[in-house]
């Protein structure tokens, strides 16, 4: 039993010295272009009483005698081990960030479709009347997960009068927007804003007078697709025919003067598809899109005009192309954007050309949610 004692305790002593030696030496190591000529003396002297200690191969008083000195002259040096730990993970942390912002800037950045003007290519969020009631819990966490869909569902508890239908935060301060209806007596709540609401459904106004168990609004809402887009790409060469691409509509007076009307300042991201090249002369055949006098060639031009699978084909438009008749010729070093979607998408047939240097990147990659359309932009 004593020799199994002493042979434990001899395993514990050399794993503790491995530890300390191995901190000494990272110790060293990263500060010897920065610490004092003392201490970097100290922690080399501590480092050589680790090293004679490890050779011996038979735990005794000199090992333990060691270890008192590691503790008593040498205790300072690894008493900094847990600041020294911090310090070096912050330092890998303001790196990780400083990569991810750099990504950003100039490779990669992620961006959320909002509208369905890219419909059925890429989806914006989309709030749909439900006739069923809400699936049970797993199978909605597994929608939020995969799909970023949610499901809200308000029922009359008793009957009532609606006094208000509003909008109002979480406890009045966190911003996630909820809509509650109020009548007299009680207050129903769903965690989606009133806009979302009231396009899933919600249709009850105040004076309008409920029972109870009547189901005031029950939809589903889905996020719009999160992309990755591709800002390094155009460094190198220029947009092609179909290509997915993001822009600013800055000094494009056609959107920025609407959406100063709706008190919107400064330039928006839009992403559309560019269907046309600087010097290309367009016209409208509904369904097809004319470039240079002949249907657009391009596989993705082809599948709009095909009327197929959601696809609804190309429509003339409110200021642009607005008679089969109408051409346009893009100007030089300029592109024209439409949506897949092309009667409800607001885009160059609206408000004219994009200009080059408003260019962001291409449309890379669907990273979220995981549906069909989740991998490559096509």
């Amino acid at each position: 039993m004593t020799d199994l004692f002493f042979f434990g305790r001899a395993k514990a002593e050399r794993k503790q010295l491995r530890a300390v030696a191995h901190f000494l030496a990272k110790r060293y190591r990263y500060g010897k272009d920065v610490l004092p000529a003392p201490v970097l003396a100290r922690l080399q002297e501590a480092r050589g009483l680790c090293r004679e200690a490890l050779r011996l191969i038979v735990a005794g008083q000199r090992r333990s005698e060691i270890l008192r000195q590691l503790e008593e002259i040498y205790g300072d040096l690894l008493r900094t081990e847990r600041h020294h730990g911090r310090k070096e993970n912050a330092e890998v942390a303001l790196v990780a960030i400083a990569l991810a912002l750099g990504v950003r800037a100039y490779i990669l950045q992620p961006f959320k479709i909002p509208t369905h003007s890219m419909r059925p290519t890429l989806l914006g969020i989309l709030n749909q009347p439900e006739s069923q009631p809400p699936p049970g819990p797993f199978i909605r966490v597994l929608d939020l997960v995969l799909q970023g869909k949610t499901h809200h569902r308000m029922v009359a508890p008793q009957d009532g009068n609606i006094l208000s239908v509003r909008e109002s935060r979480i406890f009045g301060l966190i911003p996630w927007s909820t809509t509650e209806v109020v009548a007299d007596g009680w207050t129903a709540t769903v965690w989606a804003g009133l806009q979302e609401s009231r396009e899933g459904g919600l249709r009850v106004r105040s004076g309008d007078h409920v029972k109870a168990g009547d189901v005031l609004v029950n939809f589903s809402s889905a996020t719009g697709d999160h992309l990755f887009v591709n800002k390094f790409i155009y460094q190198f060469t220029k947009p092609q025919r179909a290509d997915t691409f993001v822009f600013t509509t800055e000094n494009i007076e056609g959107i920025e003067s609407g959406l100063r009307l709706r008190g919107i300042e400064g330039s928006q991201y839009y992403i559309k598809r560019c269907v046309a090249l600087g010097g290309d002369l367009l016209q409208v055949q509904p369904p097809e899109l004319w470039i240079n006098g002949r249907p657009a060639e391009a596989t993705a031009c082809q599948r709009v005009a095909a009327q197929k699978d959601g696809y609804p084909g190309y429509t003339l438009g409110p200021t642009y192309l607005n008679s089969a008749n109408d051409t346009y010729r893009v100007p030089n070093r300029d592109y024209w954007a439409m949506g897949d979607n092309s009667p409800n998408s607001f885009d160059s047939r609206g408000w004219g050309p994009v200009p080059a240097p408003n260019l962001v990147g291409k449309g890379a990659f669907v990273y979220w949610p995981i549906t069909k359309r989740w991998g490559l932009i096509q």
